[in-house]
């Protein structure tokens, strides 16, 4: 009977030399993981924040471009202009032809 107690005793102590092994080898690999992970969340975050930036110069960008065309600058554009051309088609266009266009462009 020595001998049948004997060989529990190291089977269970050989099982509980697994057993800390595993929980060691499962607690690196849990730490690994959560390294992993954080360096993820990292890598996500200076992504978005790029993105974020990205997306405010786009949206100055589409805000400039909408004011260079709106109607207010396309008038200021014609009232600007409208001097030298009535002052060339004065010195150029016949009466007749002047009164027709500006009939026209009403």
């Amino acid at each position: 009977m020595t001998q049948t107690t004997d060989t529990t005793a190291e089977s269970e102590s050989s099982a509980a030399t697994v057993t800390v092994t595993l929980d060691r080898l499962s607690l690196e690999q849990a730490l690994i993981d959560v390294e992993v992970a954080n360096a993820r969340v990292i890598d996500l975050t200076a992504r978005l924040s790029e993105s974020h930036l990205e997306t405010q110069q786009l949206r100055q960008q589409v805000l400039e471009l909408s004011t260079l065309s709106s109607p207010t600058s396309a008038n200021s554009l014609r009232a600007l202009m409208a001097g030298p051309i009535k002052a060339i088609a004065r010195r150029v266009l016949p009466l007749s032809v002047r009164t027709r266009l500006r009939s026209a462009l009403g």
